[in-house]
C-alpha cells in the first residue's frame, strides 16, 4: 500500500450538515446504480412514488449516471433530518464511493498518495472533529477501492521546466513553509514573500539544478525575499485591480444547488456581476450569508487579519499545497508557479468576503466565523469552476502578478 501524506494541524468529523447533499452532483458507477435500484426503495422510506432514483447526466447521449435530485435541488436520499437515507437503512458502505470519500481528495505523488480535504465542508474549515491521522484506516480503504486520482507525472514548475517528484515536492514544501511562518509575521506579508519566490521560480532554469543544488537555490531565494520586499510596496492597490478583484468575488461567492439554476437565476447573476464591476452603492446579495452592504464600507479598515483568521487561511493554503490540489490535473493543468499564484490570488478574495460577512452581521471587526464562510465559498469553486480556469482569468492573474497587485490587494483588505 502506498504511503499516505496526511494534512497537518487538521481535524475532521462529519457533523451531518447535509451541505454536500445539496451542492454536488453524485455520479455513480453502473454497479452502484444497479445496487441502489435493487435496494427496494418505496414511499414508506420517504421516496416519492414514481420518482427515479438515478438519472442520466452529461447530455442525451451520455452513459454517465448520477443520483436523482428533489425539486428543491437536494439529493433524493437526503431525509428530513439532513441525513442520508442509504446510510441510515443499509450502513455507510452501501453509499456511493464518491459520497463516502467526501471531503477527502486523494492524489498520487510518485509512489505516495497526498491526502487533502475540501474546505467547502464547514467541519473541515472549522477543523472540527478528530485528527486526520485517525482516519487513516478508512482513507486506506478508499485507496484500495480505487478512489485515488489516476497516476500523473509531476506538474511543470513553469513553462518548459520540469523536475522529478521529490524535487517538485521540495519546491512545494518550501512555498508552504513561507506561508506557515512562525506566527509572528502577518499572513499578508507571508503571502508577499511567497509570491516573490514563486515569481523567481517561474523565471528560473532547472537544467542542472537538482537535489542539493535545488535546495541551495531555494534557500538563496528565501533569504533574498525580505530584502526585495523592503524595497517598497504601495499598500494602495490600483483602481483596475480592485475592479478585477470584485469580478473574482462575484464568481466565488454564489453557491447553490445545481437544480435551482435556471434562466431567471442566470439573469439575476449577470445583473449582480455588473453591480460588482461598478462597485457603487450597495452590493448585490450573492449568498445568504452576505447581505447587501455599502461598497464604501468594504474599503474602510476593519481588522480582517488577526492570528486566528491568519491561521485558518494558512491552514487552507497549506492543505491545498500539501495535497497538490493547487496545480496540475487537479487545478486547470497549471504549473507549480502559476498554480501557486492563482492560489494566492484567492487570499484577497477571502479577505473581501470576510469583510463583507462581518459588515453584513454588524461587526466592527471580522471574526473567525466570517473567515470560515469565506473559505467554504472559495474552496467550492477554486479548481472546479470552468470560468475560473478560463484564459480571461489567466490573463487577469498575470496582470495582477506582474504589477504586484495581488500583494497590494492583500495588504489593503487585511488592514
Amino acid at each position: 500500500m502506498a504511503e499516505l501524506i496526511l494534512p497537518e494541524n487538521q481535524n475532521y468529523s462529519c457533523h451531518g450538515c447535509g451541505g454536500c447533499c445539496w451542492l454536488y452532483e453524485v455520479v455513480v458507477t453502473e454497479e452502484e446504480r444497479q445496487r441502489i435500484i435493487g435496494q427496494g426503495w418505496s414511499q414508506s422510506d420517504g421516496i416519492p412514488a414514481g420518482r427515479k432514483l438515478v438519472r442520466r447526466t452529461g447530455g442525451i447521449f451520455s452513459r454517465r449516471w448520477a443520483l436523482a435530485r428533489r425539486s428543491d435541488g437536494a439529493c433524493i436520499f437526503l431525509n428530513e433530518k439532513g441525513l442520508c437515507r442509504i446510510h441510515a437503512k443499509f450502513g455507510e458502505p452501501a453509499k456511493p464511493l464518491v459520497c463516502r470519500l467526501y471531503p477527502f481528495v486523494l492524489y498520487p505523488v510518485g509512489d505516495r498518495i497526498a491526502v487533502s480535504l475540501r474546505f467547502s465542508c464547514p467541519s473541515v474549515a472549522g477543523s472540527r472533529g478528530i485528527p486526520i491521522r485517525e482516519h487513516r484506516a478508512e482513507i486506506t480503504e478508499f485507496c484500495q477501492l480505487g478512489a485515488a486520482a489516476p497516476t500523473f507525472g509531476p506538474p511543470a514548475i513553469s513553462r518548459g521546466e520540469k523536475l522529478d517528484w521529490p524535487d517538485t515536492m521540495s519546491v512545494v514544501a518550501r512555498l508552504g513553509s513561507l506561508l506557515a511562518g512562525d506566527g509572528s509575521t502577518p499572513l499578508a506579508l507571508r503571502v508577499t514573500h511567497a509570491l516573490l519566490v514563486a515569481e523567481m521560480l517561474g523565471q528560473a532554469k532547472f537544467d542542472k539544478v537538482r537535489g542539493e543544488r535545488l535546495e541551495e537555490l531555494l534557500g538563496t531565494l528565501v533569504e533574498a525575499v525580505p530584502e526585495e520586499t523592503a524595497r517598497g510596496l504601495d499598500p494602495a492597490p490600483l483602481a483596475p485591480a480592485k475592479v478585477q478583484l470584485r469580478m473574482l468575488v462575484a464568481q466565488y461567492a454564489p453557491r447553490h444547488p445545481l437544480m435551482v439554476v435556471g434562466l431567471g437565476y442566470r439573469a439575476r447573476a449577470a445583473a449582480a456581476r455588473l453591480r460588482m464591476v461598478r462597485g457603487q452603492g450597495m452590493t448585490p446579495q450573492l449568498h445568504e450569508g452576505l447581505p447587501p452592504v455599502a461598497f464604501d464600507d468594504l474599503e474602510k479598515p476593519r481588522q480582517c487579519s488577526h492570528p486566528e483568521i491568519d491561521a485558518l487561511f494558512a491552514r487552507y493554503f497549506q492543505g491545498r499545497l500539501q495535497g497538490m490540489s493547487f496545480c496540475g490535473p487537479a487545478c486547470y493543468g497549471l504549473g507549480v508557479s502559476e498554480g501557486f499564484v492563482r492560489l494566492m490570488l484567492t487570499y484577497p478574495v477571502l479577505l473581501y468576503l470576510t469583510r463583507w460577512s462581518a459588515i453584513g452581521q454588524g461587526r466592527s471587526a471580522a471574526s473567525v466565523s466570517d473567515a470560515e464562510l469565506a473559505v467554504t465559498l472559495v474552496d467550492h469553486k477554486h479548481g472546479y469552476s470552468p470560468l475560473l480556469g478560463s484564459g480571461s482569468v489567466a490573463r487577469m492573474a498575470r496582470w495582477l502578478m506582474q504589477n504586484r497587485q495581488i500583494q497590494a490587494l492583500s495588504a489593503w483588505y487585511a488592514r
